[in-house]
């Protein structure tokens, strides 16, 4: 008996502590996949190459970012709507999405502001959209986030009506029937610095600087007021040859809201790897960026933003801090929940030692009584038989050693009982 108890209860123990944590561990998230999917626009355009450069820091930890090309924005949100198309991170333009969509998405804020060029053709300068009006135009291909932002612009700034003419063709063949003299106007996103060189350079093409910016962002979401500066594209030509106020689009990171944080916190540091460094129109650190927008930010975000890195993120592999965080996690509350477990336990364990004791003493009590109302001579036999075998039960009875007082009452107490035995045989 004093073998078996403390060991019962090690076991009980250990079966509360052993259920615990496989129940914890079915209500936390396991460990990250090592694959998922990021819908990253046309290839070839801005969204493909930063997130071939995504994939290439992912793959540093051993996470394949699978890239899949769409035609831009817009189908990129369609595809992370859609949850059988296996996308689970896309990268986007603010302003174009639906408001049901706050209920599948976080957002992991912004990553860069994509000046918005227009080209144009005219003899007089050009400032204001409402000018434009009666224009060939082309404004990007039906479908793309640029397109819907910059009709948004048109209408707020009485810049479209029935006779201006909407040419449906991509950017390149754009420039190209603005230098011929086929298109009034042209409305392109970022282009690289050679690209840009070739439609300033081309006789009779001006940039237009927009003189309503700074209000046309506040009116129109996901658009911000930039400048471009002075000699930036060709310092030795000075082009431009004057500040150039433009609207740049918000760019930002989206995720379904079921992707796990961990690969939402890579896809943080892959942001700010490729991200921070200062750009034509952004300062250094300034991006990515915890942008107040339609979408709540992931709280994976939010604690990136303002706290950083964890310890173990700091100082561990991405697979170790992974597993050490989900460990913490769902072992702190196990503890938390054995300390009452483990205060409880010393009385658990007297219980058990002394429960057997009490009976005893319940029986010899029992026995007394029934001595105290009848000393019939009949019933002699029948309490020497109970007294016998309360005698044998407490002769094979074992203790610990701090329950040792407790035995040693019991048997005063049974010799007490069995001296109320044998003198009421002696009076028979």
């Amino acid at each position: 008996m004093r073998s078996r108890l403390p060991f019962a209860i090690v076991i009980a123990l250990a079966t509360i502590v052993v259920a615990a944590l496989y129940v914890t561990y079915r209500l936390v998230d396991p460990l990250p996949p090592r694959h998922f999917v990021i819908a990253a626009g046309a290839a070839g355009s801005g969204y493909d190459d930063f997130a071939k450069q995504y994939a290439r820091i992912l793959a540093r930890h051993g996470v394949e970012l699978e890239i899949r090309n769409f035609a831009g924005a817009v189908e990129n949100l369609d595809r992370l709507r859609d949850p059988a198309s296996g996308v689970q991170a896309a990268l986007a333009t603010f302003g174009v999405t639906q408001p049901a969509d706050a209920d599948i998405f976080y957002s992991l804020g912004g990553i860069f502001d994509a000046a918005i060029f227009i080209f144009y053709r005219n003899a007089e300068p050009v400032t204001l959209f409402a000018q434009l009006r009666g224009k060939r135009l082309s404004i990007g291909m039906p479908g793309t986030a640029l397109r819907l932002l910059m009709l948004e612009v048109l209408q707020a700034t009485d810049g479209l009506d029935a006779s201006t003419h909407l040419l449906d063709v991509d950017y390149t063949q754009a420039i190209d029937a603005l230098v011929a003299g086929e298109v009034d106007a042209v409305i392109a996103p970022q282009q690289d610095i050679v690209r840009l060189q070739h439609a300033l350079g081309a006789p009779g093409i001006r940039l237009m600087s927009v003189a309503q910016a700074e209000a046309i962002a506040k009116t129109v979401p996901g658009l911000k007021h930039v400048v471009l500066w002075r000699g930036l594209i060709d310092l030795s030509r000075d082009i431009p040859n004057s500040d150039v106020d433009l609207l740049a689009s918000r760019n930002r990171l989206l995720v379904r809201k079921d992707l796990h944080p961990a690969l939402q916190y890579l896809l943080l540091e892959a942001m700010r790897e490729v991200h921070w460094p200062a750009g034509p129109f952004n300062r250094l650190g300034e991006f990515p960026a915890e942008q107040p927008n339609d979408l709540p930010l992931s709280p994976t975000a939010e604690a990136f933003y303002r706290s950083g890195p964890t310890f173990w993120q700091r100082y561990t592999s991405f697979w170790l801090s992974s597993l050490l965080s989900r460990i913490t996690f769902f072992i702190i509350p196990v503890i938390v929940t054995l300390i009452p477990l483990i205060g409880f336990a010393p009385r658990i364990y007297r219980w058990l030692y002394v429960r057997r004791i009490d009976q005893l003493h319940r029986a010899l009590g029992n026995l007394e009584r029934e001595l105290a109302q009848s000393a019939d001579t009949p019933r002699l036999v029948e309490y020497q038989k109970r007294i016998a075998e309360i005698e044998s039960d407490v002769r094979l009875l074992r203790v610990a050693r701090a329950f040792e007082v407790d035995l040693q009452r019991l048997k005063a107490h049974l010799r007490m009982v069995q001296e109320d035995v044998r003198r009421m045989g002696a009076f028979s």
